[in-house]
């Protein structure tokens, strides 16, 4: 954004080009929605907060499952050839309806705090909650 105020005044339309991309990418989002009373769920992708996605529907809802996955990043630093790689497990939340369908409710890092919110939502849905965390920690 800095950049794009620094060119408004020589290059206005590549500035406005620029201020939009990054709106483009500061309101990216993507999340679930889950209809009780109509029984249907919108799994969405959002950006200048407009959803798409298609509402799909289910008969019922079987549980809501924990697991884990790992992320791996590689950083250079900016002078020397040398990286450093940052290993870290997430755990993430499921539901799975009825039909065998799952979708991803939530990632974090810290399991305590995912159960605390997954546990908040299982009580709402009336679901079970499964950890298939257990070897892991």
């Amino acid at each position: 954004m800095v950049i794009a105020a620094a060119l408004i005044l020589e290059r206005t339309a590549v500035a406005f080009a620029f201020i939009v991309l990054c709106g483009f990418v500061l309101t990216a989002s993507e999340g679930s929605e889950i209809d009780l009373a109509g029984k249907t769920f919108l799994e969405y992708k959002s950006f200048f907060f407009i959803k798409s996605g298609a509402m799909k529907s289910f008969s019922g809802m079987e549980k809501i499952f924990i697991n884990t996955s790992k992320s791996r990043q590689q950083m250079y630093t900016a002078h020397t050839t040398k990286s450093s790689i940052y290993e870290n497990i997430e755990y993430n939340a499921f539901l799975k309806f009825d039909d065998g369908t799952k979708v991803h409710l939530l990632k974090k890092r810290k399991k305590d705090d995912l159960m605390k919110r997954i546990s908040d939502i299982a009580a709402k849905l009336g679901v079970p909650v499964e950890d298939h965390t257990i070897a892991v920690g």
